[in-house]
């Protein structure tokens, strides 16, 4: 027996390797590659066979909800302090019919189109997107260890939407600039109330970055389709607040942003919607975040 052929059968004795690691260096190049492709905290990256761009968003401190002089303000919007301890990742776009038929094998959007915004989303069926797309990722080993695929706290939601600042959108007070940003219910939609002076290009739901990013990079983070949050409806009143996640226990499920069938005023940064988390519609969809486990 050589020297080699020694090294090898105890090696296989004792369980320290797989013989092919005596080869070279005794270092498994797998896990390596592995834990090269894992997000890193403060880079964007793209999620794996989905081409969905996460970009990061750190921690920080920001002022939540709406003064009282604000147009259309609703009594849910008390201004208040927020803390978020932790940075978290967040989708550059809303999830798209793509990005949703690739982990469900399904697309039950009404408004049908690969770069269009998968809709008629539940909560529930979201957050089962989410902890599919986050157990196939933790078998090939791309996630952080004590992070999950979720959906955004509705804190984080206002956080990315805001990016830095304090107005009514992320691109100011002027409800003039809002075609330009957004797609709501203009001279293309169908309803009485809609805008008839002004055109977004888009009579329903527009193909994802089809309007200007935010200053952190996001794009229809107003109008398009309504986007769920992770958060039970509440009155969120408290001020000076650490990383909120909404009670504990209730009936109605919040989700922001405003959708292409609403007025402009709903598109504001600091607006609030809610209802039942299996409520599927036309209006409704998702962006994905990833976040620590250790905030629920």
């Amino acid at each position: 027996m050589t020297s080699n052929d020694f090294l090898k059968c105890l090696a296989l004795l004792l369980g320290l390797c797989s013989w092919p690691l005596l080869v070279g260096c005794g270092d498994d190049p797998a896990p390596k590659a592995v834990i090269a492709n894992a997000p890193q905290e403060g880079i964007a990256f793209k999620v794996p066979r989905l081409s969905l761009e996460m970009l990061w968003c750190p921690p920080g401190t920001f002022y939540m909800g709406s003064p009282e002089d604000e147009e259309s303000r609703d009594l849910d919007e008390g201004l208040r302090k927020v803390t978020l301890t932790q940075g978290f990742w967040l989708g550059k776009h809303e999830v798209t019919q793509v990005q949703w038929e690739r982990i469900m094998d399904d697309n039950p959007s009404y408004f049908q189109g690969p770069r269009l915004p998968v809709e008629k989303i539940s909560w529930a069926a979201a957050k089962i997107y989410c902890e599919k797309l986050t157990e196939r990722e933790r078998k090939a080993g791309r996630l952080p260890k004590g992070w999950a695929y979720q959906l955004p706290t509705e804190a984080q939601w206002e956080y990315a939407c805001r990016a830095g600042t304090k107005t009514a959108w992320s691109f100011g007070n002027d409800p003039e600039k809002v075609p330009q940003h957004a797609n709501y219910a203009d001279k293309n939609a169908e309803f009485e109330y809609a805008d008839k002076e002004h055109d977004d290009g888009h009579a329903t739901t527009a193909p994802v970055g089809s309007y200007p990013a935010n200053a952190w990079g996001f794009h229809e983070m107003h109008g398009n389709v309504f986007e769920w949050c992770s958060d039970w409806y509440g009155e969120n009143s408290i001020d000076g607040v650490s990383d909120p996640v909404g009670p504990a226990t209730g009936s109605e499920r919040v989700f922001r942003g405003g959708c292409w069938a609403m007025p402009s005023l709903f598109m504001r940064s600091a607006r609030r919607d809610k209802n039942t988390p299996i409520l599927e519609s036309g209006f409704l969809g998702f962006r994905l975040c990833l976040r620590s486990v250790q905030i629920p």
